[in-house]
């Protein structure tokens, strides 16, 4: 009895180029993996980016604490995108 809900939208990374680095300076502070997403940031500029997105994580190989420590830090920076 594993069917998927009919109102999950599915993250739109193919419609958006890739963002590699800071849009401002050009470079990249760190990055950090949260769940199945793998985020950029710039320290200088506040800013963070969707660097890849791993499908193939699942909720049971996810560490708690480090998804924890990631969103705390992350939630202060802007998200930028194009």
């Amino acid at each position: 009895m594993s069917t998927s809900a009919s109102n999950v939208l599915h993250f739109p990374l193919s419609r958006r180029r890739a963002i590699k680095t800071c849009p401002h300076c050009g470079t990249h502070t760190n990055v950090w993996k949260i769940g199945r997403l793998l985020w950029g940031y710039c320290d200088k500029h506040e800013v963070r980016w969707v660097v890849a997105d791993y499908k193939t994580v699942t909720p049971e190989t996810m560490d708690r604490q480090h998804l924890r420590q990631g969103l705390e830090f992350l939630s202060s920076f802007a998200e930028v995108t194009r």
